[in-house]
């Protein structure tokens, strides 16, 4: 499986290292949580992974009726270690 997310590159914070560049999202889509292996997952990586659910969520679920706000919310749920 292949996921793929549109970004923009912009600048962030300049200091006495030079200037530092950030992504922002242009996609909003959740990844399929049944399909990873949180096992190979560090922490930083199933904290970003929620992170991103919730911005999902977030964005999208304005959009949406009852029905799919449901689906959404499983779609992004948070994930734990077992």
């Amino acid at each position: 499986s292949r996921t793929e997310n549109l970004v923009v590159c912009k600048k962030a914070e300049k200091n006495e290292y030079g200037q530092f560049m950030e992504f922002e999202y242009l996609t909003f889509v959740p990844l399929d949580i049944d399909g990873l292996d949180l096992s190979v997952m560090t922490d930083r990586d199933i904290c970003l992974l929620n992170e991103y659910h919730a911005n999902v969520y977030e964005k999208i679920s304005p959009y949406l009726t009852e029905e799919e706000k449901a689906w959404l919310a499983n779609a992004t749920r948070e994930v734990k270690r077992a």
